[in-house]
């Protein structure tokens, strides 16, 4: 009983999220709609009515003075108002959640990048200054409550963007450095579906996978042949030499005609935008308050079926197991407690007779 109610319990917050397969990036549905996970949005955008103030000001100062929020923020008391969100969890309950929202007329998203203002406006997810997110290959799930092992953690630079800032320092695949990457800027991205270099860092990569017959072509870096078994990625942080390494599942993309691509592309920028496939099948903890990203290796993609599984084995085995040695134990509890008076009730009626018996000897 004890295992089902913790379980329950994690599951009830515990919320489900699907990549768009026009988009790939990955969307948390609601009651009214779905929100597509951002970690450089620092706002919440939702179709919900509220008290409207035009946009020229931060919603979270004294006075509402605009600067961010776009079309119009949505304010109560002075700050942004709080929603309560209906969400399905993976129990396919309701769960209710509070979010801080504004309003828009265009996309949908969940603002998951640095707290802004101050401390006492927590950042989304659901107001809450730590948050998971496991991402699958095109499945996953986002929650405030779960037990993340912590293995590796990875500082983040706090900044004036919303952006989450990382030191990388190296690629490297087959212990050879591929690609060094000290004083480049590195961004963690949750939408973009690949890993995006600057132009002398993807040639390398182009340079270094050439040997496993991959070519570009038309901007697209295709696996000629697939029959060769393609290596694991090691990325390499300042933080203590801090090794996250991607599998080649995560950077290889299946087309729907059958052609694998690699996962890599040209930044626009000169700078590196860690995307979709470097967070694939990763446990992901995000602390605001240490400003550390926390990573586990972890089976996002079928983590909900997992925790159906068992809750339908409990339900269907282990339950009915139990009761029925609860009844087994409350029938033995019975009969030692019978049996146990039964013989107190012996001693006692011994002990009165040898009592009459000796009373009468003494007359």
């Amino acid at each position: 009983m004890i295992i089902f109610l913790i379980t329950s319990v994690f599951a009830s917050h515990i919320y489900p999220i699907a990549q768009n397969p026009k988009t790939f990036a990955f969307q948390l549905t609601y009651q009214q709609g779905s929100l597509t996970l951002d970690l450089n949005s620092q706002l919440t955008f939702m179709k919900l009515k509220g008290e409207e103030v035009k946009c020229n000001s931060s919603p979270f100062g004294d006075q509402i003075e605009c600067s961010s929020c776009t079309p119009n923020c949505v304010i109560g008391d002075g700050n942004l108002m709080q929603s309560d969100a209906i969400l399905i969890n993976v129990l396919q309950e309701e769960q209710t959640e509070k979010m801080l929202y504004v309003s828009t007329d265009q996309e949908e998203i969940l603002g998951l990048g640095q707290q802004r203002g101050s401390s006492k406006t927590p950042q989304n997810p659901f107001l809450s200054n730590i948050f998971h997110i496991c991402l699958g290959y095109d499945k996953g799930f986002i929650s405030k409550e779960f037990k993340n092992p912590y293995k590796k953690q990875i500082n983040y630079k706090s900044n004036s963007s919303s952006k989450y800032q990382v030191d990388l320092k190296q690629i490297k695949i087959q212990n050879q450095t591929i690609v060094n990457l000290t004083g480049k800027v590195t961004y963690v991205d949750s939408r973009d579906p690949y890993i995006l270099l600057p132009e002398e860092n993807y040639q390398k990569i182009i340079t270094y996978f050439s040997k496993f017959q991959v070519v570009e072509e038309s901007h697209t870096l295709i696996v000629k042949n697939q029959s060769l078994k393609l290596p694991d990625i090691e990325f390499i942080f300042d933080d203590d030499d801090e090794k996250i390494i991607m599998e080649p599942e995560a950077y290889i993309l299946k087309l729907s005609n059958d052609t694998h691509i690699l996962r890599f592309n040209r930044s626009k920028l000169n700078r590196i935008e860690l995307g979709l496939p470097f967070l694939a099948q990763k446990l992901i903890t995000i602390d605001q308050n240490t400003e550390k990203f926390y990573f586990s290796d972890f089976n996002c993609q079928d983590q909900f079926q997992q925790i159906q599984l068992e809750i339908d084995y409990f339900k269907q085995i282990l339950l009915p197991t139990l009761l029925i040695c609860l009844v087994f134990y409350c029938i033995l509890t019975q009969k030692a407690k019978t049996y146990k008076q039964s013989k107190a009730n012996e001693s006692y009626e011994l002990t009165k007779l040898k009592q009459e018996i000796e009373e009468e000897e003494e007359i």
